[in-house]
């Protein structure tokens, strides 16, 4: 089952998530950017310890809808299961994928998710946009 929220979803719901006894979690902050011809992810730290993970995603983008989405993978970060055809990575061969999808231009939201230790791949999977570089790995260690 995958956890995808729209960006209304996340605004009134996500900070939600925390219990107050539980320590705060590590904060990665994500941008989801195009420029120039070019797009990306950058992320302010590429691996962090199992358990939850607070994420603050903005798309810094002045035009383009972008989407911060996040799966276990153990290949290569630009091996992801890809439908040339619609110009996307094939979702439905990913049962674990979690993230927030259609992000406005400018828009910032607030996710948290618990992650087991692994590897994964952070991605937008908007038409083209992965493969036009917007994939980024990441590590959640023990």
């Amino acid at each position: 089952m995958h956890l995808r929220l729209p960006i209304c979803a996340l605004i009134g719901s996500a900070i939600l998530a925390a219990t107050p006894a539980m320590a705060e979690p590590p904060s990665v902050h994500v941008s989801l950017w195009d420029k120039d011809g070019k797009m990306g992810i950058t992320l302010s730290q590429d691996k962090v310890k199992a358990g939850p993970v607070e994420f603050e995603v903005k798309n810094a983008s002045p035009s383009l809808m972008h989407e911060f989405l996040i799966v276990p993978w153990r290949g290569a970060v630009t091996g992801l299961p890809y439908d040339a055809k619609q110009s996307q990575v094939d979702e439905d061969k990913l049962p674990h994928m979690q993230g927030i999808e259609d992000m406005k231009p400018g828009l910032a939201a607030t996710v948290r998710l618990v992650l087991a230790p692994g590897s994964y791949v952070v991605f937008c999977n908007q038409p083209g946009h992965y493969k036009m570089g917007m994939e980024r790995s990441f590590v959640v260690t023990r």
